[in-house]
């Protein structure tokens, strides 16, 4: 099975508060919410210290291929910054993909608004950060692409990739 990273798929890299290493995020309009990989926070003291304070609720979550499952219902609020966007997000915990550490859905597109252009596959914030400032009406994606040419950078767009909630 080929573990690569297909090029249509809008992935960006990103800092979290709390970790040092950059995480591989998917943003995808297919997923219902926001999802973090267990391997990637376990060992955290986030991660501990939610685990002990979580209730025994569980969630079924269908997963891209269709496949339900039922996982303890653990959610963290990570500080995610990247491009334009920084912001704490609300992430249900679950085995995801390696390739992925973080995926975005639908609850991170509806609350953020992005704009993408599509023909140059960038994406960029349309509304003020919670600190008031919009560092561009360009977005970061845009101004490093012309910096370093267009044929450059990784070739992005909205993947169809499903993780909904039941």
């Amino acid at each position: 099975m080929d573990r690569k990273c297909k090029p249509d798929l809008l992935i960006v890299h990103a800092t979290v508060k709390g970790f040092e290493k950059q995480w591989t995020i998917l943003i995808d309009s297919g997923a219902s919410g926001n999802f973090v990989r267990r391997s990637t926070v376990d060992g955290s003291q986030q991660y501990a210290v939610t685990l002990q304070e979580r209730s025994r609720d569980v969630v079924t979550v269908r997963l891209a291929m269709g496949t339900r499952v039922t996982v303890p219902k653990v959610s963290l609020d990570l500080g995610v910054k990247f491009l334009d966007f920084a912001s704490t997000e609300r992430c249900l915990v679950l085995d995801l993909d390696s390739r992925y550490d973080l995926v975005l859905g639908m609850a991170w597109l509806k609350r953020h608004e992005p704009w993408i252009d599509w023909r140059s596959k960038t994406i960029g914030a349309t509304h003020f950060s919670p600190g008031g400032a919009l560092a561009s009406h360009e977005p970061t994606s845009a101004r490093r692409r012309s910096a370093i040419g267009a044929s450059t950078g990784p070739s992005r767009s909205l993947c169809w990739t499903s993780v909904c909630l039941k």
